[in-house]
């Protein structure tokens, strides 16, 4: 692995931890009618599951 592909898994990695948090939480806050703790909690865990998702694909497709 180059240094150019850990920046871009890295960057992969940034990016659906973000979008996994923010769109669950927002969901779990507005559409489903959870206090905005648990709409965090809910997204912090959906940011977990999708960088370890993110990750294991990466070791899978690596070798």
């Amino acid at each position: 692995m180059t240094d150019a592909d850990a920046s871009a898994g890295f960057g992969s990695t940034l990016g659906a931890l973000t979008v996994a948090f923010l769109l669950v939480t927002l969901v779990a806050g507005t559409l489903l009618g959870f206090n905005w703790t648990q709409a965090v909690l809910l997204g912090g865990f959906a940011g977990v599951v999708a960088v370890r998702s993110a990750w294991l694909t990466e070791r899978r497709t690596g070798g």
